[in-house]
């Protein structure tokens, strides 16, 4: 008696009824054909290493049994006929590999559907609601703490307005230099003319000095 397993993918838009139909009819099949089953072990739905009859994922069942080397044929023939079969693939096994079934089909059927269930739950994109622009305006305007604080808009004017004033502090600073600047260059100016009023040109020397000489000889001629 040779030992076998069987993997066969059954097609994925199959319920869990028709699925189990599907499963007790194989092993019917393989009783009539001389083959005894021996452990079952669904294994769920999965994604498919390649596109079969334009099919992503496939329901995969692991089936194992002892028969004679016809058996196997008989089989093969049997899942290329069933429609709702999309592909298969036997090996022989040695005895002490023998699956040991635990539970029941109807069970492992209703654990993979859960399980099925929860992962295609979970690969949903979650829904985000908008929020209410009015809602994000106060969001924006008032902290964590409770504490007002100023709009982005409110902000840049605030920051325009400091922009404004320091640039008229720049130009008042610019104005009192200057103020200042011409102040000094007057009165250099005023301190020139000062001094050039101080100072006697060389004529204005010279005729001085003849005036003194001829008073000098008037009063020798009178003594």
């Amino acid at each position: 008696m040779n030992y076998y397993e069987t993997l066969y993918i059954v097609h994925p838009s199959l319920e869990s009824g028709r699925l189990k139909d599907i499963i007790l009819a194989v092993e019917e099949g393989l009783k009539k054909i001389g083959g005894s089953p021996l452990a079952m072990e669904l294994w769920g739905k999965r994604k498919l290493a390649y596109f079969i009859d334009k099919q992503k994922y496939g329901t995969y069942v692991l089936l194992h049994y002892n028969g004679e080397g016809k058996c196997t044929r008989e089989l093969a023939v049997e899942l290329e006929q069933n429609p709702n079969i999309l592909a298969y693939l036997t090996t022989s096994i040695e005895k002490e590999n023998v699956l040991e079934q635990t539970e029941d089909l109807e069970t492992q059927i209703a654990g993979k559907t859960r399980e099925a269930q929860r992962a295609e739950s979970s690969s949903r994109p979650t829904k985000t609601t908008e929020a209410d622009p009015i809602d994000a305006t106060v969001d924006e305007a008032t902290s964590e703490d409770g504490d007002e604080q100023l709009d982005p808009e409110a902000q840049t004017k605030a920051v325009d307005t400091a922009e404004v004033e320091n640039e008229e502090e720049s130009v008042e600073v610019d104005e009192v230099k200057a103020d200042e600047g011409s102040l000094e260059t007057t009165e250099n100016e005023s301190d020139k003319k000062d001094t050039a009023d101080d100072e006697t040109s060389p004529e204005e020397d010279i005729e001085s000095k003849q005036e003194n000489a001829d008073e000098t000889a008037a009063v020798s001629e009178e003594e």
